[in-house]
Parts: structure tokens; C-alpha cells; sequence
């Protein structure tokens, strides 16, 4: 009986309680396998899309209120266990896609600023446009002192205003512009910079100016003082050739002279025809007052081309007994070559003490060398 009391007493309490809800079912557990879409697109998504569990907009009643039904709170209000904890990475991703975008956008940045500075910004422009000027400058006083005033000089507008501020005729000068007409064949000498080489290329020293007296820097910053050639480079060397054969003649003839005396090195550059054919002249002239002890000859142009003549000779006593002081001399040797026709007459005297000591008059015809003027006596 009590057995039977048990059993009609459980059936009662089980009918007096609420039946239970099935549990619920996670949408996808967390080793479920990879997901179907793009993790980013899928957050994205669902951030765009409004929640389950929000409220409707004030003054707008839901659908349940309208239906005069209860809202109740249930398990599906809430994300399953499964999509909270999937939702852990996908911040984490989100974050570090910030990140590499931060990066890139510095990176960028950093990019346009370098490519966007101007020319002359940067260290290395700097130090590029120093040495120009070193350049320029140096040019400049070489051509101030030693290019012939009978003579028109080309440049760019810049080292022409240092031509005239080193002393140079302004009248003497052809200023050279993106709108010069064509080549300054009428000029003798023209003085190549970067910006000369920008109006004219290569075509400048290849076909109108392919002789150089002189080369001052280096790289971009090199400034090239030329020798125009006004009929073209081929006319140019074929005038040279002939006056080379001119000048071999005459130094040959110097040799044979007994008033002059010449080192090996000056017996050697007059046999080669390498000395210009106003000092042949001159020095024909003065041994025929004075003796002639030749030294050397040579140029003072930095870096001249190999067939230039040379523009210059050193002087000094020839060691006779006989022969007046050095100071006597060349007070002599000046009065009689400043006399002399002005074809071939020396631009410059000088008192120059060498490198081994020795004491000489260098004597010094202006540039460019004139081609095709008869150093035969």
C-alpha cells in the first residue's frame, strides 16, 4: 500500500509542475570547420544589421505590442555561446586590419612627401649647386684672364654676369637663351654649363665646339670652355692639320738657330709642332736681338684637348759669361716683345718661379689659338 501511496503521489507533483523547454540548440559549435564566407564581409555585415534583442524606435510600437501580446524574454534574445566566442576573433582580425592600414597610409605619406621635394631641396642638390658655383666661378676667372678681348664669348646668363664681374667686356659677351636661334658660330669661344648643354645636347661639342681649352668640375656641375668652329668640327681639324704641318716647320727652324738654346723637352714639343705659331713668331723675332734660352712650353688650361697648341714659354738665362743679369734681361726681353707686330705680340710677362726651384719669364699669348696664321719667317 505504501508502495502504491509513492506511486500516486509522483504523478501528482510531476502534473503540478511546468513542462520544461527543450534546450536550446547552438547555431554552430566552435569546431564546426572553416566558415563559409569572408570573416571581414561577414562582420561587416552584421554590424550593419539591427540586433534582435534592440528596441523599436520610440513612438513605434512593435508588432507584439500592437497584438496586445506580452514580449517575453527568451534564450533566442541572446547570441549562442558559439557565435560569442566566434565573435572574439573576428575583432581581433578587424583590429589588425586597422593596423596594416594605419601602416600603409604612413607609408604613403612618407612616399609622396620624398618624390614631391624640389630640385634643389635635398643635401645632394645642395652640395651639387656649391660645387657649380666653385665651377663657375673658376671658369669664369680663367676666361676673365686668359681668352682674347678681340674675341666674342658665349655663355648662359648667369656666367655671363660673372664674366662681367671678373672683368670681362660686357660688349665681348653673347648671352645664350632657350631662344637662341641656332648655334653661336659667330662667337670664338663658347663656355658650356649644364644649362648650355640643355639648349644645345651633345651636338655643341660634337659638330660646332670640338676643341676644349680648358674644363673646370665634374659630373653634372663640369663647366667646358670650347673653341667654336665656324664652319663645323670636319672644316675645324682639317684646318688644324694644316697648320699642325706649319708649326713643325717652324720649330725646326727654331732648332737650327744658334741664338736659341732649348731643353730635351722643349726640343721635343717644337719637333711635334705642339707650340703656337705667335710664340714661333716671337721667339724668331727675339733671338735676333737677344739670346733665347728656352725651358719649356705649355698651356694653362685645365684638361685641354690633346691637339690645343701651347700657349705659353719659359724663359731664362742661357749661361753665358757675357750675358747681362737676369733682371737686365728680361727688362730687355719685355721691351723688345711688347714692341712686336700684334698678330704675335705676348698678351702676358711673367716672373714664375717652377717647381725645381728655377726662376723664368713665362710668356703667354692669349685663347684661342688662331689656325692657319704662318709661323714660316
Amino acid at each position: 500500500m505504501a508502495e502504491d501511496d509513492r506511486g500516486s503521489d509522483l504523478p501528482q507533483r510531476v502534473r503540478g509542475a511546468a513542462p520544461a523547454e527543450p534546450p536550446a540548440q547552438p547555431e554552430r559549435t566552435a569546431n564546426a570547420g572553416p566558415i563559409a564566407e569572408d570573416d571581414i564581409t561577414e562582420w561587416l555585415e552584421s554590424a550593419k544589421l539591427p540586433s534582435a534583442a534592440e528596441p523599436s524606435p520610440a513612438g513605434k510600437p512593435s508588432p507584439a505590442e500592437k497584438a496586445g501580446t506580452a514580449v517575453k524574454p527568451s534564450s533566442a534574445a541572446r547570441p549562442p555561446a558559439a557565435t560569442r566566442t566566434r565573435g572574439r576573433p573576428r575583432t581581433r582580425l578587424a583590429v589588425q586590419v586597422v593596423i596594416v592600414v594605419l601602416v600603409i597610409g604612413t607609408l604613403a605619406v612618407a612616399a609622396v612627401r620624398h618624390f614631391a621635394r624640389t630640385p634643389g631641396s635635398g643635401p645632394a642638390s645642395s652640395t651639387g649647386a656649391r660645387q657649380e658655383a666653385v665651377a663657375r666661378n673658376e671658369a669664369a676667372a680663367w676666361v676673365a684672364r686668359q681668352v682674347s678681348r678681340d674675341h666674342v664669348v658665349s655663355c648662359d646668363q648667369v656666367m655671363c654676369a660673372d664674366l662681367t664681374a671678373h672683368g670681362f667686356p660686357r660688349r665681348d659677351l653673347l648671352v645664350l637663351g632657350p631662344t637662341s636661334p641656332s648655334y653661336p658660330v659667330s662667337s670664338a669661344v663658347v663656355v658650356e654649363t649644364a644649362a648650355v648643354r640643355d639648349m644645345f645636347g651633345s651636338s655643341l661639342a660634337t659638330a660646332w665646339a670640338p676643341a676644349v681649352l680648358a674644363s673646370f668640375g665634374s659630373g653634372p656641375a663640369a663647366i667646358t670652355v670650347r673653341v667654336i668652329a665656324p664652319h663645323g668640327a670636319a672644316a675645324y681639324q682639317t684646318l688644324l692639320g694644316t697648320d699642325l704641318a706649319d708649326r713643325k716647320n717652324a720649330g725646326a727652324a727654331l732648332l737650327h738657330d744658334p741664338a736659341i738654346t732649348v731643353s730635351a723637352t722643349a726640343g721635343w714639343q717644337l719637333t711635334a709642332g705642339q707650340v703656337d705659331s705667335r710664340l714661333l713668331l716671337a721667339l724668331a723675332a727675339l733671338a735676333r736681338h737677344e739670346p733665347v734660352s728656352i725651358v719649356r712650353f705649355g698651356n694653362t688650361g685645365p684638361r685641354a684637348s690633346a691637339g690645343v697648341p701651347l700657349r705659353f714659354v719659359d724663359l731664362t738665362e742661357n749661361g753665358r759669361a757675357a750675358h747681362p743679369a737676369r733682371a737686365a734681361y728680361v727688362k730687355s726681353v719685355r721691351a723688345y716683345l711688347s714692341t712686336v707686330n700684334t698678330k704675335f705680340r705676348p698678351a702676358e710677362m711673367t716672373d714664375v718661379v717652377l717647381a725645381n726651384g728655377q726662376a723664368v719669364l713665362r710668356v703667354e699669348v692669349t685663347a684661342p689659338s688662331p689656325l692657319g696664321v704662318s709661323a714660316r719667317r
